[in-house]
């Protein structure tokens, strides 16, 4: 989810969330619970795990209505109730004590050795892979971030997934283009403005990654839909 000129969170006391953004839109809603009904690991950033604080990540939390749909559809595809929730930390600093590691899944907690050090005891349905991968120096306590390549590794090593849904935020997207390891892309497109200034610096779709002209991702667009005024596109990444 985006504004029209790409701003992602308006990085407010309070309103930081992505759901200010959205103005809540049920649209947006059901779209995200389906992405999440049909995949086998949703992967979600520490940092957005702090904004999103009271946030589960399930199909029927994003989408109460369909709850019952997303349910009959996951059966139908032969997968568990809920997709496994995995959250990347390098440093560690999580709240276990937030919904996410209390809801009705089961969740997992990709770190380094240095993060799982300072991770306390575990909530009964969390467990912790520790990997050793990073990208490059800076964003984390232990200086470094793990790779996107380490945590597809572990996701797909804890689950076996196939289809594994990023929403991760800005940083974790820019760490998989970066890596070229990123197969679609589903924007919401919501119709404000938010703009940034110095003092309001703001994020956008893509941080800690910049390309120059020659090397900046391309994509195909596979479909486009709108409901009012908000726009769904589908990308498939080139290359």
């Amino acid at each position: 989810m985006s504004t029209i000129d790409g701003i992602v969170s308006y990085a407010l006391p309070g309103r930081a969330g992505a759901a200010v953004v959205s103005e809540r839109k049920e649209s947006d809603r059901f779209m995200l619970g389906l992405l999440r009904a049909c995949c086998d690991v949703v992967v979600v950033g520490a940092g957005t795990l702090r904004v999103e604080g009271r946030h589960t990540w399930t199909a029927a939390h994003v989408f109460k209505p369909a709850a019952a749909d997303f349910s009959a559809l996951r059966s139908a595809m032969g997968k568990p109730e809920h997709p496994l929730a995995a959250f990347v930390t390098a440093s560690g600093n999580v709240d276990l004590e937030l919904p996410a590691f209390r809801g009705p899944g089961e969740s997992v907690l990709i770190t380094t050795e240095a993060g799982a050090a300072r991770l306390g005891a575990l909530p009964q349905r969390t467990r912790v892979h520790v990997i050793a991968g990073t990208s490059r120096p800076g964003g984390a306590a232990d200086g470094g971030r793990p790779s996107a390549r380490a945590v597809l590794d572990a996701v797909v090593a804890e689950s076996g997934a196939r289809m594994v849904l990023s929403e991760g935020g800005p940083a974790m997207l820019g760490t998989l283009l970066r890596e070229k390891l990123l197969d679609e892309l589903f924007l919401t497109v919501a119709p404000r403005l938010a703009g940034r200034s110095a003092e309001e610096r703001r994020l956008a779709l893509v941080e800690d990654a910049a390309f120059t002209p020659e090397d900046a991702p391309r994509a195909r667009l596979l479909s486009a839909k709108r409901a009012d005024d908000y726009l769904f596109v589908r990308y498939a990444m080139r290359g």
